[in-house]
């Protein structure tokens, strides 16, 4: 219904070096607005999009954040596709009620992977951990991103365009290995649908799968950015520099590491409260004699 509409979207996000998989997003978000206020899109005003969004987090109690994603994706089609005007004081951005990320102990991580019964499971689900890896980074893998001479990992073209590397652990490496023996299939993607060996795996066929596993073996909400988050928060109570982890994790900003100290209550051991260190002694003056 709205292809004509959506392929300028296309234009737009490649004349910008947009990422496909962004791309998709907005034209869901887009398509969605669209339905839900009936109007042909040459027609939309600013109060709808304000009303749309009102709506969301109002009455349908949407988080912040995936407000502020319809928001984003609603500014960049006014702007570039119905070359319409976006007044931010009509239709602002959202403070985002920022919550801390989720972790788990590493038992319990021990646990999922060990629950998985097929190995390509357990692999991925041990890889997403132990490197850190975003959904996205692990579905676009290749077999010659796993350098086992130098136990990296090395991720191409990551959320922020950036290349960059992670560890590899030794226990992800024994499992790939397992993997890769019991499906020796030539493909450019590491982990495949095993009845289309061309095809990689989509984030909704990972985050399915790993929810699965997480709900037998006691998680029911499991999400891979868990693994993700909980890497980070271990890798700082062993003392890994906060340089380290954000290279390792491809985060742009050192921000965007940081939040990982405060989840991890280790990080906070040893450090004591300014009341309970002593206050320096005041020298005296010395007394003239006369």
């Amino acid at each position: 219904m709205y292809e004509e509409y959506f392929d300028k979207l296309k234009k737009a996000f490649q004349i910008r070096n947009r990422k496909e998989s962004s791309l998709e997003a907005y034209k869901q978000s887009v398509s969605k607005f669209l339905d839900t206020i009936g109007k042909n899109p040459e027609e939309v005003t600013l109060e709808d999009a304000r009303d749309y969004i009102f709506d969301l987090r109002v009455n349908q109690k949407k988080s912040t954040q995936y407000c502020n994603s319809i928001n984003a994706a609603l500014k960049f089609f006014y702007r570039f596709v119905l070359n319409k005007p976006w007044d931010e004081d009509m239709v602002p951005r959202m403070i985002n009620d920022l919550k801390q990320p989720e972790v788990m102990p590493l038992e319990s991580i021990e646990k999922v992977i060990d629950t998985a019964t097929a190995v390509r499971n357990k692999a991925i689900i041990s890889l997403l951990y132990s490197s850190g890896l975003r959904l996205g980074e692990l579905c676009r893998l290749a077999p010659s991103d796993i350098y086992k001479s130098t136990m990296q990992v090395h991720i191409r073209s990551g959320k922020n365009h950036w290349d960059h590397w992670t560890i590899l652990s030794q226990r992800s490496l024994d499992l790939l290995t397992e993997y890769w023996r019991s499906y020796p299939v030539q493909r450019e993607y590491l982990f495949v649908d095993l009845r289309e060996p061309h095809a990689p795996l989509t984030k909704s066929g990972v985050e399915t799968m790993i929810k699965k596993v997480g709900k037998a073996a006691g998680f029911p909400k499991l999400h891979p950015h868990v693994l993700r988050h909980s890497f980070a928060s271990h890798m700082i109570e062993q003392g890994v520099s906060l340089e380290n982890i954000q290279a390792m994790m491809g985060h742009r900003t050192p921000e965007s590491t940081h939040k990982y100290i405060h989840v991890s209550n280790k990080a906070l051991m040893g450090i004591k409260s300014p009341l309970d260190h002593p206050a320096p002694k005041k020298r005296g003056r010395k007394k003239k004699n006369g």
